[in-house]
């Protein structure tokens, strides 16, 4: 089972969108379905490396022209240039040449019916570049590029819904806190505290707890919420 993905910016939310489309793309179960998640994959991944090249040196024109802007980024700030013969920057502009050619270029339709290898190639390149790039402007490399995980389609699997009833609680008493989970709309009691009992530490290792998409925890008292917390989790 996929661990949760708690998305806490832009930028990664773009990255899921990639792996996510790497996903699909090695379940399609037809060439036509296939190619459109590879191409999905190829124009989302170049997408978040432009944005972490403009993170990494600062300068938010890089996108248009991107081997020669990124190129005078770097020499404005003093480092040395990438090597763009060999390695990963080679890597990132055939990346590049493949989604131009999706993008902006009339090509026969059989380039279309790509291999999910493609897709794979996509997010390596690009997570390779994007460590690399953070690294060489001596900035921090964002922890969310090590992600690899996504579970394609979600298809429903059964599962029970146990609750955790504390010692001294009951779900009739008015007193005693309820915590429910949020998915697709529909409230899933998980757990019952005893009376008088401050329910955040147990918000808490719920929140670390959870695996299948949830877009809420929601704690009651009688008919009334005393503690609302929204998740950012992929698939919810």
């Amino acid at each position: 089972m996929s661990n949760p993905k708690f998305v806490n910016s832009y930028h990664y939310h773009l990255w899921t969108d990639a792996l996510h489309a790497r996903a699909l793309a090695r379940q399609a179960r037809n060439r036509w379905d296939r190619g459109t998640y590879v191409r999905w994959c190829v124009v989302t991944a170049w997408t978040v490396l432009e944005i972490a090249c403009q993170e990494a040196t600062g300068v938010k024109d890089i996108s248009y022209s991107f081997k020669k802007n990124l190129d005078s980024a770097l020499t404005a700030l003093n480092l040395p240039p990438l090597d763009w013969g060999s390695g990963t920057w080679q890597r990132v502009r055939t990346l590049q040449e493949t989604r131009k050619g999706y993008m902006h270029r009339f090509l026969e339709e059989n380039d279309l019916f790509v291999a999910a290898s493609t897709a794979d190639q996509a997010i390596e390149a690009t997570r390779e570049a994007i460590r690399e790039i953070y690294l060489h402007c001596q900035r921090m490399v964002p922890a969310w590029v090590g992600d690899d995980e996504d579970r394609g389609w979600d298809h429903g699997d059964l599962y029970a819904n146990c609750v955790l009833l504390r010692a001294g609680a009951s779900e009739s008493d008015e007193r005693c806190a309820r915590i429910y989970l949020l998915r697709e709309g529909r409230e899933e009691l998980c757990e019952v505290l005893p009376p008088d009992i401050d329910p955040t530490p147990y918000v808490d290792e719920i929140e670390k707890s959870i695996v299948a998409p949830t877009n809420e925890i929601r704690v009651y008292r009688g008919l009334h919420i005393v503690l609302s917390r929204a998740l950012r989790m992929r698939g919810n």
